[in-house]
């Protein structure tokens, strides 16, 4: 209870700080439009006063309260002044009021930039300086700052690079400042026109970066982070903005598993691998993504299967900044376990000219990866072979032993099968592969040819930026369309963005955004079935009769044909979402330093779902159809107060504090239904029976469930450096979630972090030469992670049958037990960092080590005993640890006007361990995200280990094959059954435990051993950017190191197995039966065992050691080449610029792996079943106009 008072009381003051924020905004509001026109030019502000008897010091120190700072002035100057001042003026201007104030003084008064100018006397008579401000290129700089040397005297330039300033007489030098540009000095001799011209600036440690809840100065940074910026990730078109970041973060591993549009399957992990995978909210260890300050949902919809990422356009990003370790990332508490990710998107500039940007492209998608097909007679011959093949063993009294046949009349007479099509004598028979002069059985169909295509991708968006003084925007309109290569399968995006910022008084500035988004995906798959509600997964699978029906069947055209793609041709889903993201923010600046922000954000995202199967496909010849609407709402609400100073231009400090209240809330309805009165009509009405009496089934049915939690935070960070050189940062927060017990709710994160810049030392002097900045970094922090089901904690029931015609619930036996010391999964991390920039900022290396350990992740544990009807609870059961290196170069090899060439390297070694169990035990995983049986993990090693069995090679003789003795009998080593047991041409199975069996069937399989991890040992990207002229060639690569993959598709599809029916027999054979090789003799070193029907001796398993490759590869992820006409022929048309380009995407892979592409595997499992939506080769031309 007293927790929830505490809740109640963050809520008040929430509301009371959103009250003072409306009446500041009001009050502001009105000042922009009683004190601006519309484009923000300010009108001559007038106040009324009365002093009597004040010195000069206290007479503008009170029309500078009254006006809001419009007057400049020097205190030393001032103060000699003995006059006493006693006016009375109404209505009149600030410079009539200092004037009337310094009569009968040595002082003087003029305008400078809309500021009065207090002067002495003698330096009346002003000096008025105009100019411009460009860059190298002639461009115009907006924005950019003049200063006089050694007095607050100053103005910016306007939206042409002009500026105008009224200087003192005594004036002798201007510095003239932009963002990203080397500040210039200029001696002003008496001039009245000074036109400048600012060099890029090299040296980029000065530059500001976007922090947790801020920003800070590059050289003021103690914690590891990186940044993305957008001119790195132009002319790529994608729809997610995770695929863009790949290979360009040191420690960062984005993996794209599936190439289907708009869909999950891109693996985002920051500094190793951290779940356990057992909720399918949270099946990777995905990051906090945070959007302009607000963070936001990012997962898989379980309804549409899409990633809520592909609903943000990359085309708005300005920025990316990625927060790896504790003390750059823990402020964001109990979310920021697995690293933070904030994106900033684009803004306008204050007196900027109207801007408007024009991008379009068009992409061809082909090439998919597919695997290896032998087809036709080659099939058939590779089966009939396995199926001749076949023997049986039994028992023989006179050798006691069993023994397999020999001959036809043995079989027949010892009822033994003997050659599959021979059988016991009775004859067996496959159609498919014995009638070849059958036409309907001689054919060789590539099923692949027909389901896949050359597919294009359309990308159009539209930007316009600009600002006045007041008063900043940019709107963006985009379009993204893009057809899969498989059929049936496609994503769009229509978007709108609107961030404006508006400055209504002096002191006092507010941000509006908004986002919204309308997108719809098509699928092909499977998931659209008819028995579950949840449709959605993170890997999308192409049609499962890729995989299971067998090239001899007739192709396109026939009838066989049409019944084989009924399904795929007839099922017709619509999915659509809606994506609204809205934040107002506005901040207060009481005095010097000294600032109020608040702010409210909604986060909302709506999934629909229709999915229509006509009657044709159904055995009752009824139609079908199912909607779900998924929707999940946040609402945020943060206040931040900050305290920024420099004290003797040597001791700065940056200190913040923060309430942050959040409400997220989920909402899920759906129903399905049969019988509609005609497949016409694509929905089911409700009226008619919901129940099949005869048939025993469910004709209609309907779901609803509804889901909320809530979060508050308290949180603190306070920055202090000596000069730059000495540097520390301690920050803290305390949340407390509604997600977990009543005695665990709350948790504290702290993080300290310090810094030191040795290079600014006196006694590195003699690096000066070679060595620009070097830094050393130490930190430690503490960050946590919940759970996404909100309720498991307290307890879970669920509806049941009626009793008596009343409705009754019964507990969730199996996740529902209530656990109330349930509590936050907590990360502890150590950072030691490196920084250097050498000759002369050409050269940056940034190296890093850490070690992060996870504690209290979560697990749904099998309960010991039958004491109670529960068999599982939700507990914090596991600990994991990531210890890794991260390096990072970047190279200016080339700095000339014409010619730029730089080359970015980066590495990261990750060491990921299993730490401890609850119960001290390896186990496997299994939870909401899957059941993960060809994955082990085990303490001491990385997580999903594969567990396989371990084979060595072939039997070259019956006599190799171990034994043992049972009940007198000698039983050689066999499989699930004594009338198999391994002999020459067999695979050579370990038995581990020594029982003289291999088992290969569920559950008993024993003899399984740990093989290597999905999860890459290391990983990087090599960045090569090149300008010459107006030419500009950029390139990624992406490579990863040391992978274990599970090749399942391949071993499993040569084996010739038999099933519950003929259709599990009769499948394709993905590898060419013309580059592999089968055991024929003693001595042959071939790539598989003896061709025969595999019945429990695991020849032709999938998990096999030998199905397990140590994979490295290397992929030309992007090539762009874009050509920039010069401004001189642009000028002439009433443009600003205009750029051509042509870019590729997954042109190549060099590999060691023997499947189709080793990036689309599953990072947790890493088992290729060759059923990923495979990733393809893009090209893509566009055009970029500024005007």
């Amino acid at each position: 209870m007293k927790k929830n008072c505490k809740t109640k009381t963050f809520c008040r003051l929430s509301v009371m700080c959103i009250s003072l924020l409306c009446c500041i905004l009001i009050f502001g509001i009105t000042s922009v439009f009683t004190t601006s026109s519309a484009y923000g030019q300010k009108t001559t502000p007038r106040i009324s006063v009365k002093l009597e008897n004040v010195s000069v010091l206290e007479a503008l120190r009170e029309i500078n309260r009254l006006s809001g700072n419009e007057v400049v002035y020097k205190k030393e100057e001032v103060e000699k002044e003995t006059k006493k001042v006693s006016v009375t003026l109404n209505n009149v201007t600030v410079l009539s009021a200092v004037a009337a104030c310094l009569t009968d003084t040595k002082l003087s008064c003029v305008m400078s930039d809309g500021k009065v100018v207090v002067v002495p006397e003698k330096e009346q008579k002003a000096l008025v300086v105009t100019g411009v401000i460009k860059d190298k290129a002639g461009a115009p700089l907006p924005g950019a700052t003049i200063v006089v040397k050694g007095s607050s005297v100053g103005t910016s330039t306007g939206v042409n690079g002009e500026y105008k300033i009224v200087l003192p007489s005594s004036a002798k030098t201007l510095i003239y400042s932009f963002i990203g540009y080397k500040s210039e000095e200029v001696e002003v001799n008496g001039r009245q026109k000074i036109d400048v011209i600012l060099e890029d600036d090299v040296k980029k440690m000065d530059e500001v970066v976007v922090v947790a809840y801020g920003t800070q100065n590059k050289r003021d940074v103690v914690g590891a982070m990186s940044t993305v910026t957008a001119e790195e990730i132009k002319d790529i078109p994608s729809p997610s903005l995770a695929n863009l970041l790949q290979g360009r973060v040191a420690g960062m591993s984005v993996i794209n598993m599936t190439g289907a549009p708009g869909g999950g399957g891109t693996s985002v992990s920051i500094r190793g691998f951290n779940s356990l995978s057992v909720e399918a909210a949270q099946r990777f260890s995905n990051p906090l993504w945070v959007i302009d300050g607000v963070p936001m949902y990012s997962f898989t919809s379980p309804v549409s299967g899409l990633n809520t990422l592909a609903e943000i356009d990359p085309k708005d990003i300005e920025s990316v900044q990625v927060l790896k370790d504790a003390a750059s990332a823990s402020i964001y508490g109990s979310r920021a376990a697995n690293g933070v990710i904030l994106v900033t998107t684009k803004k306008g500039r204050y007196n900027q000219k109207a801007r408007v940007s024009v991008n379009v492209s068009q992409t061809l998608v082909f090439n998919p990866a597919l695997p290896d097909l032998t087809g036709g007679n080659r099939e058939r011959y590779h089966r009939m072979e396995a199926l001749r093949n076949y023997q049986e063993a039994g028992f023989s009294d006179e050798q006691n032993r069993y023994l397999y046949v020999n001959s036809y009349r043995e079989s027949y007479l010892r009822d033994i099968m003997y050659d599959y099509f021979w059988g016991k004598g009775n004859g067996a028979g496959v159609v498919l592969y014995q009638d070849s002069l059958n036409e309907f059985y001689n054919n060789s169909t590539n099923l692949f040819d027909y389901y896949f295509r050359t597919a294009r991708v359309t990308d159009v968006n539209l930007q316009l930026s600009g600002g006045a003084e007041r008063v900043t925007y940019n709107i963006g309109l985009g379009y993204y369309t893009e057809k899969g290569v498989l059929k049936g399968t496609g994503f769009n995006r229509l978007k709108l963005l609107s961030n404006v910022t508006i400055k209504p008084m002096e002191k006092m500035n507010a941000n509006l955004r908004f986002y919204l988004a309308r997108t719809d995906r098509s699928r092909s798959s499977e998931e659209m079935n008819t028995l579950s509600f949840n449709t959605g997964t993170d890997l999308e699978q192409i049609p499962k009769e890729l995989l299971k029906t067998s090239t001899l069947y007739p192709g396109k055209g026939s009838a066989a044909f049409d019944e084989a793609t009924k399904r795929f041709r007839g099922t017709k889903e619509k999915n659509d979402s809606y994506r609204l993201r809205a934040s107002f923010d506005a901040n207060y600046e009481f005095f010097h330093g000294l600032t109020f922000k608040t702010s409210i954000a909604l986060d909302y995202s709506q999934q629909n779902l229709n999915v229509f199967l006509p009657s044709n496909l159904n055995d009752y010849n009824e139609s079908f159809s199912q909607g779900q609407i998924e929707r999940n709402m946040m609402l945020l609400n943060e206040n931040l107060l900050t305290y920024k100073r420099s004290f003797a231009e040597k001791h700065n400090v940056d200190f913040l504090v923060g309430l942050s209240t959040q409400s997220d809330e989920a909402n899920v309805l759906g129903g399905y239904g049969y019988k509609a009165p005609s497949d016409l009509i694509h929905y089911v009405p409700w009226y008619g029976n919901v129940y099949d009496v005869t048939a025993d089934r469910t004709l209609k049915d309907y779901i609803s469930k509804r889901e909320k939690s809530t979060m508050v935070g308290v949180f603190g960070r306070f920055n202090y450096n000596y000069m730059q050189k000495y540097l520390l940062s301690f920050s803290i927060r305390r949340d407390g979630s509604s997600k977990f017990g009543e005695d665990v709710r709350w948790a504290t994160f702290p993080a300290y972090a310090v810094g030191y810049a040795f290079s600014e030392e006196s006694f590195m002097d003699w690096s000066r030469d070679v060595l620009d900045y070097a830094k050393i970094r130490v930190s430690y922090g503490k960050s946590g992670k919940q759970f996404s089901a909100p309720y498991i904690a307290l307890g879970l029931l669920e509806p049941s049958a009626p009793f008596l015609g009343n409705p009754t619930v019964t507990p969730e036996w199996t996740e529902g037990l209530f656990n109330p010391s349930l509590t936050w999964e907590e990360t502890d991390q150590y950072d030691f960092g490196v920084d250097m920039d050498l000759f002369n900022y050409r050269l940056n290396i940034v190296l890093d080590y850490y070690y992060r350990y996870t504690d209290k992740l979560l697990y749904n544990i099998t309960l010991p005993g039958n004491y109670s009807g529960y068999t599982k609870q939700w507990q914090n059961a596991y600990a994991i640890s990531n210890e890794g290196i991260e390096l990072q170069i970047k190279w200016d090899i080339m700095r000339k006007d014409s010619f730029k060439w730089d080359l970015t390297f980066n590495i990261a070694r990750n060491w990921n361990r299993l730490e401890k169990s609850y119960n001290g035990v390896d186990f496997q995983t299994y939870g909401d995200a899957g059941y993960f049986d060809s994955n082990v993990s085990i303490i001491g090693k990385p997580l999903n280990g594969l567990y396989v069995y371990k084979d060595k090679g072939y039997y070259n003789s019956d006599d190799e094959v171990p034994f043992i003795f049972e009940n007198g009998q000698k039983i050689y080593l066999h499989g699930n059954g004594y009338r198999q047991f391994y002999r020459a041409g067999d695979r050579i199975m370990v038995d581990v435990d020594g029982n003289g069996a291999v088992y290969t069937s569920w559950p008993l399989q024993e003899d399984r051993v740990y093989a290597g991890s999905p999860l890459p040992k290391a990983s990087g990207g090599i960045i090569s950017t090149l300008n010459w002229k107006g030419f500009d060639v950029n390139m990624l690569f992406t490579y990863v190191i040391s992978r274990h993959i599970l090749n399942a598709g391949k071993g499993a599809s040569v084996g010739t197995s038999l099933g519950l029916t003929m259709d599990d027999l009769t499948i394709p054979v993905f590898a060419d039966l013309d580059k592999v090789t089968f055991w024929q003799k003693p001595g042959d070193k071939t790539d598989f065992p003896m061709n025969r029907l595999e019945s429990g001796l695991g020849n032709f398993s999938t998990i096999l050691s030998s199905n397990v490759e140590n994979v490295n590869y290397l992929k030309l992820k992007t090539l762009t080449i874009g050509y920039t006409f010069p401004k001189e022929w642009m000028s002439r048309i009433g443009m600003e610029s205009a750029r051509v380009f042509v870019s590729g995407e997954n042109l190549f892979t060099i590999t060691n792996y023997s499947g189709p592409d080793p990036e689309s595997v599953d990072v947790v499992t890493g088992v290729d079943n060759f059923g990923n939506y495979p990733l393809s080769t893009r090209i893509t031309l566009g055009l970029t106009l500024n005007f």
